[in-house]
């Protein structure tokens, strides 16, 4: 019998349903946390090729910082502020996931240009960075939490510490409030609220049709295998837990047209931590688009929200 295409489709899909029932978790678990450098040799090595983030021009100077366990090496560049003497603060900047610190220069430039000292980090396994895993945060944060130390060790942490991030850098940036006491204050922009939830809407999302072919049990037993590939909990891959721990200043910004990673995301992290985060949602903006930040509107609250929280008096001062 001869099948029709329709129905070669559908039988394709039958079958699939049945390989991934039957146990294509642990290569789906690989996909889940094996980073874009894992193969690289160069990462984390050094390269006479001068790297993007040095050859734009704007950075000032660009060092490896070495974290772990499990060890790893990160590229950090320094934006130096504009206009001013001594910087209003100091203010981490983070990426999205498949990405590097050379995407996030113009919300380097603005914050330098509002009078901050910028670092813009290549997570763990991104850009020149080497790391063999991601963690959705949770060592992302301990490796940030050292690259703090090795900023105050050069001089280089000047005021109240802040952290911007965007989408797996936003909750990245979370998860550091949550891990060191030193962040006063975060933008996170289009953070997701956890592993467990995020993970099989993205896989829905960027490959669709087979991303819902596969049922919900087996993306969580791949997140249970990704964690032991890992060596994390992904239960503690939860940044609602994070940014209860935290007593930072935490604005979410987030579109309301964001399939990647739904707007529900943030009023979680809002409805976790309500006494010391805000948010503010954008009409129609989806993922990319509040990346890219056209009318520069999330320049502008962010800048407002660490003029805040980063340059105003401690509470205790003598008034």
């Amino acid at each position: 019998m001869r099948l029709s295409p329709r129905n070669r489709i559908i039988l394709g899909l039958v079958l699939l349903a049945g390989v991934t029932q039957s146990g294509c978790a642990l290569p789906l678990a690989h996909l889940m946390v094996n980073t874009p450098n894992r193969f690289n040799p160069f990462a984390g090595r050094q390269n006479p090729i001068p790297s993007m983030e040095s050859l734009s021009g704007l950075v000032d100077q660009t060092f490896p910082v070495t974290v772990g366990p499990p060890e790893a090496t990160l590229a950090v560049s320094i934006v130096e502020p504009q206009g001013v003497s001594q910087p209003k603060g100091t203010i981490l900047v983070l990426h999205g996931i498949l990405a590097r610190s050379y995407w996030m220069l113009p919300a380097a430039r603005s914050l330098s240009e509002a009078g901050y000292r910028v670092a813009l980090v290549d997570l763990r396994g991104h850009g020149r960075s080497s790391g063999e895993h991601l963690t959705f945060g949770v060592r992302e944060a301990k490796d940030l939490s050292q690259v703090l130390d090795v900023l105050q060790e050069r001089r280089l942490l000047a005021g109240q510490v802040g952290v911007y991030g965007i989408s797996y850098g936003a909750t990245t940036s979370i998860h550091l409030a949550g891990y060191d006491s030193r962040i006063k204050a975060v933008v996170a922009v289009a953070p997701f609220s956890t592993m467990r939830d995020e993970v099989p809407h993205f896989g829905r999302v960027m490959v669709p049709g087979l991303g819902w072919v596969i049922p919900d049990p087996i993306y969580q037993k791949a997140i249970d295998e990704a964690g032991q590939i890992a060596e994390f909990d992904p239960d503690r891959a939860d940044a609602t837990e994070a940014i209860r721990r935290t007593s930072a200043q935490v604005l979410l910004v987030h579109g309301t047209n964001d399939w990647v990673v739904p707007h529900r995301n943030s009023q979680r992290l809002h409805d976790a931590a309500p006494d010391h985060s805000q948010l503010i949602s954008v009409p129609a903006y989806g993922h990319i688009i509040i990346w890219v930040d056209p009318t520069c509107e999330v320049a502008r609250y962010s800048r407002d929200w660490f003029d805040r929280w980063l340059t105003a008096p401690p509470a205790n001062s003598a008034s």
